[in-house]
């Protein structure tokens, strides 16, 4: 087997390496476990690429008709991709592809070998090392399939929802990756359940003096000392919300409170409370009141 460390190479490097366009990427975003890449119409395919420190989750959306050959880490795969099957190439492997059709369309998901090793200290309390994802060819999973299709909608949407939206999806993907695709059985480690009210009241401070800044899980796991696995679970147990959940409720309630009682514009309003836009904020408002922006102030 090559020496693939000494050969790896970067997102980026693989965008300028593969002889055709990818049709957009996640890559202005500042997301700090997940990269995304859309590649809409993929042409006839025959590479060999070198490895990265990624692990690459690939969505199948509309998948070709023919067969497709797949190699990676000594294993080698050919048959038909089904509609939303997942394939799973694991960091620090070259990998072969042969897909003799055109306009095909696949997303895929990028997940940092240092976000997945933070997960396996965090949720699972194991040394990284000991433990490797398995590469999958057409993996049926619909919980798999479900988070690519929220991720892939969001892309569509232009990541619209934030970055605690697209990290906690990231989050959900690895965690179910380690659980049903690695190398182990693993178990969770046990949390110790709800959050005091103290430590809600020190989240919504934050939450709330961060209103108009992109809010991370990280940010808000460590204002508890806690992991972002355990903290997600927490959250919920306590306030019934997800933390994406609660901050875009936060956001909401505060632009309706600003429209009635400022004269800043709608639009000043939306980038105050950190909606990527006045049409994302009356979205949200619509949602929960009912009403837009206009109607609010009316």
């Amino acid at each position: 087997m090559p020496d693939t460390k000494s050969r790896l190479i970067t997102p980026e490097q693989r965008l300028s390496t593969i002889p055709f366009e990818v049709s957009e990427t996640s890559g202005d975003h500042s997301f700090t476990n997940i990269r995304l890449e859309n590649y809409a119409r993929l042409p006839y395919v025959d590479l060999n690429l070198p490895s990265m420190d990624h692990h690459v989750m690939i969505y199948n959306y509309n998948p070709p008709s023919s067969t497709v050959h797949y190699h990676c880490g000594g294993q080698h795969y050919n048959g038909i991709w089904q509609p939303q099957a997942v394939a799973l190439l694991p960091a620090f492997q070259d990998n072969q592809w042969l897909i003799p059709e055109s306009d095909s369309g696949t997303l895929h998901i990028l997940f940092p070998y240092t976000a997945v090793n933070k997960v396996i200290q965090e949720s699972f309390d194991l040394d990284p090392d000991t433990l490797e994802l398995q590469s999958l060819f057409d993996a049926q999973s619909p919980v798999l399939q479900s988070l690519s299709e929220l991720m892939f909608r969001e892309m569509q949407d232009k990541f619209a929802s934030g970055n605690l939206y697209m990290e906690s999806l990231a989050n959900a993907a690895i965690v179910h990756l380690l659980n049903s695709y690695s190398n182990k059985a693993i178990q969770r480690q046990a949390h110790s359940g709800k959050i005091s009210p103290q430590g809600l009241q020190r989240l919504i401070r934050f939450i709330d003096e961060h209103l108009s800044q992109k809010i991370t899980l990280d940010q808000l796991a460590s204002q508890l000392h806690m992991s972002s696995y355990h903290f997600c679970r927490a959250f919920k147990l306590s306030s019934g919300y997800t933390p994406h959940q609660f901050v875009i409720l936060r956001r909401t309630y505060t632009a309706r409170q600003l429209l009635i009682s400022s004269q800043l514009t709608p639009a000043q309003i939306a980038q105050q409370t950190g909606f990527s836009d006045q049409s994302h904020m009356n979205k949200q408002l619509r949602r929960e009141f009912n009403m837009t922006a206009t109607q609010i102030r009316a």
